[in-house]
Parts: C-alpha cells; structure tokens; sequence
C-alpha cells in the first residue's frame, strides 16, 4: 500500500472525526459515493483534484494540508475554498450576502 495515500487517507478521517462527520456525511458534502471515501481514508483510492477541492472545502482545510499536512487554512482563504466549490453565478450571489452580513454585523457594533 501507498503510505502517502494512507497519510491522506488518514488526516481526511482524523477531520472528518474532529467535526463529528459521519462517512455519510462528508461523502454527501464532497459529492461522492461512501464508499469511494472509505477506500480513500484507507488509501486505496486516489481522487482527482475536483475531489480533493471538493473534500478540502467541507473539512476547512486546504488541499496542501490533505495532501502534506501543513496549516489548516486561514480565514480568508477558508472562504474562498468554500467559494471555490459555488458555480460562477452563485458565489457572486454569495460575495453579495456575504457583504450584507457583514455590513448588518458592523452595524450592530
């Protein structure tokens, strides 16, 4: 077996356990069968990079902390790979009510 597609089978099981996901849950998120993220977290499977942007956005992290383990993201970039995963017309909707948010939160400052 792969001991890096282990190493990243690992850290996506790890998160997904750290936000209380079940296997059902994160699948439904990333857009994948169960099954193909159980092969996954026990590295028999690897995934294209739709996937693992896909994965890396429902865990908060970034694609290199699945990958290497480096830093989870910060908060920027947290949003922007949760953007990431929106069609071109849905995340200006969401840039939008994320401007309205925010703009509502200031004003209750």
């Amino acid at each position: 077996m792969d001991e890096q597609l282990l190493e990243v089978g690992q850290r996506i099981s790890s998160l997904r356990k750290s936000y209380g996901y079940t296997q059902e849950r994160l699948a439904e998120m990333a857009d994948i069968s169960v099954q193909f993220l159980i092969q996954i977290e026990h590295g028999r499977k690897t995934m294209k990079v739709a996937t693992l942007r896909r994965l890396s956005a429902a865990l908060s992290v970034s694609a290199d902390y699945i990958i290497n383990g480096s830093d989870r993201l910060s908060e920027n970039e947290e949003i922007n790979a949760i953007l990431s995963t929106l069609s071109e017309d849905n995340r200006k909707q969401a840039v939008k009510l994320l401007a309205v948010f925010a703009d509502a939160i200031n004003k209750n400052v």
